[in-house]
């Protein structure tokens, strides 16, 4: 998934829960061939004196709580092919600095569900970080928060990493529910014409039947060619379109949300608005503000 997407999806469920976090936290990838991580995305805390963490900044893995997160994700034969290319250099007393040492703290963090720096990179500094899985069960990204080490230990910092779980599950489902990228080439021509046709009548009701005829097959094969073809069923890939395009409206545009509700297809405003925050971790109001 690329990194500009990955981050388009997650920051509506960082938003969510910024209240939570008192702390600078955000969203991070892991260049895998370079052996570095870089910031997609970050939400500077509250405070005055909390850290400013530039997006495009990048970290060393060893160093960093979710690089160590995302490393601790990773299948045994990419961690061994990563190990490899990381050369452990020093920056603090509490720096790992051994490969021996560095797999004993991924097994630590493997047993324990996140990571932490406790002024690893930088003194006075500590962090806690958790991966994000793909419905493979492979780490595509990780979430951070950063803070001084005098606020952000101890029971502080497992409560703002329990936030940070909470929400990379939720991220997770996302992922899991989205539409199976697929180029046109792999698609029958009568899956294509049913993806098409759906996209282009967001606000009518779903008549599946119908759709089948259109593409000349019967409803029992779109609805199985539909789902063996793209990884979603009909139902869940019609859902996935109408709640991006609520939230292009919602962003680009002025209307009510009630208005965009009907223009998406949903009944309701109530049920509009209880679906969009159980899907996205954000209510269409929220999204708006933000």
């Amino acid at each position: 998934m690329r990194q500009e997407a990955l981050k388009e999806l997650a920051e509506p469920y960082l938003r969510a829960i910024q209240s939570r976090m008192s702390e600078t936290f955000g969203l991070a990838a892991i260049d895998e061939r370079r052996g570095m991580g870089r910031v997609l995305c970050r939400i500077e805390g509250p405070d005055r004196f909390c850290f400013a963490i530039e997006e495009g900044f990048d970290f060393p893995l060893h160093t960093s709580a979710p690089g160590k997160a995302f490393v601790a994700a990773l299948p045994a034969a990419r961690r061994k092919t990563l190990l490899k290319r990381m050369d452990f250099k020093r920056y603090t007393p509490n720096t790992i600095t051994s490969r021996r040492a560095f797999e004993a703290e991924i097994a630590r963090i493997q047993t324990a569900g996140y990571a932490t720096d406790l002024s690893e990179e930088t003194e006075g500094c500590h962090c806690g970080g958790v991966a994000i899985l793909d419905p493979k069960g492979l780490p595509v990204a990780a979430l951070w928060v950063t803070g001084m080490a005098r606020r952000l230990s101890g029971e502080t910092l497992t409560a703002r990493i329990r936030t940070l779980q909470s929400a990379a599950r939720k991220i997770e489902e996302r992922l899991a529910a989205r539409p199976v990228a697929r180029t046109q080439k792999a698609l029958s021509s009568c899956v294509v014409n049913a993806r098409k046709t759906l996209a282009l009548n967001l606000s009518d009701s779903a008549d599946y039947a119908a759709l089948a005829r259109t593409c000349g097959v019967s409803y029992s094969s779109l609805r199985t060619l539909f789902k063996r073809e793209t990884g979603v069923t009909l139902g869940r890939f019609r859902l996935e379109l109408r709640l991006d395009e609520a939230q292009r409206l919602l962003k680009q545009t002025r209307l009510p949300v009630a208005e965009i509700a009907a223009r998406t297809g949903f009944c309701c405003q109530k049920y509009f608005s209880s679906l969009f925050m159980r899907k996205t971790g954000m209510t269409p109001s929220s999204l708006r503000q933000k």
